[in-house]
């Protein structure tokens, strides 16, 4: 299942990130970016199965939003100087770009919505929101 999701990804973006599990992530999914040993940028996504469903089109869509960070551009890299916090609405902003790019994802791949729209009534994060993105593209 993972692997499918990955691959159709990297169809979709021509771009591959580490996607690792992490049991003690206190969230579904988080994107930044380490340098490895040599010094070279690795973008990574970590994801907690154990918060996730165990259905496809959800971990489609939370890969995908966390992936969009990436593509996007919204992680910064380590020890580039960054001017200061974003601020709440740049968050907000930075959230709603990932969400639109998760959503045409899930459009491309033509994955279940009304299972996503489930997982994200019970986040309870911007729900509304987020639901109306997901089904506006």
């Amino acid at each position: 299942m993972l692997s499918n999701i990955l691959n159709q990804l990297f169809k979709h973006s021509n771009h591959y990130f580490d996607v690792r599990n992490d049991p003690n992530l206190k969230m579904p999914g988080f994107s930044f970016i380490e340098l490895d040993i040599n010094n070279r940028i690795k973008p990574i996504i970590l994801i907690n199965l154990d918060l996730i469903p165990k259905q496809q089109d959800v971990l489609a869509h939370v890969i995908a939003h966390e992936w969009g960070h990436h593509v996007l551009r919204h992680i910064n890299v380590p020890g580039q100087t960054t001017p200061q916090m974003p601020s709440p609405e740049e968050r907000q902003e930075k959230e709603i770009e990932a969400d639109i790019y998760a959503a045409l994802f899930i459009k491309e791949f033509f994955y279940n919505k009304k299972h996503i729209e489930s997982f994200i009534l019970e986040c309870k994060f911007d729900a509304t929101n987020r639901i109306n993105i997901l089904n506006s593209v």
